[in-house]
């Protein structure tokens, strides 16, 4: 058994399947392997989690394609990261058999999570000429939330 901190990360979780749910209500399931788990070849959607003391999933981030390559290309940026915000699980949605399909899906789970290392605004993607119709509606909406304190 490993201890130190790479013991915790390579750890077997205690659930070994999880449900996130999108933006869009559907339920994703993932299954629960160690952070630190270069096995999974399969492309996939992936979550980066910190599972805390209680139980509960936090995502830190969402993300889609080859895991076992992305995750090393991850390693030295996302990956501590992750750890620095207590990262030690990896959750694998792996029943999309198209590209497209695992797009749609790292879309819904990025929308409807605020996971912290996602950096872009993934609602950006579907705004119109590079992101300008999202963030157009971003600014409408913070404009009407800010009508609503001041006067």
């Amino acid at each position: 058994m490993s201890t130190g901190i790479f013991g915790l990360l390579s750890a077997p979780s205690r659930d070994r399947f999880h449900y996130w749910q999108g933006q869009s209500g559907q339920w994703w399931i993932a299954t629960v392997f160690p952070l630190f788990s270069s096995h999974i070849t399969d492309a996939s959607v992936y979550v980066m989690v910190r599972r805390d003391a209680s139980g509960l999933a936090h995502p830190l981030y969402v993300g889609h394609s080859d895991t076992a390559r992305r995750m090393e290309e991850h390693l030295h940026d996302k990956v501590l990261q992750a750890i620095r915000l207590g990262g030690n699980e990896l959750h694998v949605h792996l029943l999309a058999k198209t590209e497209a399909e695992r797009f749609a899906i790292e879309t819904d789970l990025r929308n409807g999570h605020n996971a912290p290392l996602n950096r872009q605004n993934s609602a950006a993607v579907f705004g119109g000429l590079l992101g300008l119709g999202a963030n157009y509606r971003n600014q409408q909406h913070q404009k009407s939330l800010l009508g609503q304190f001041v006067g």
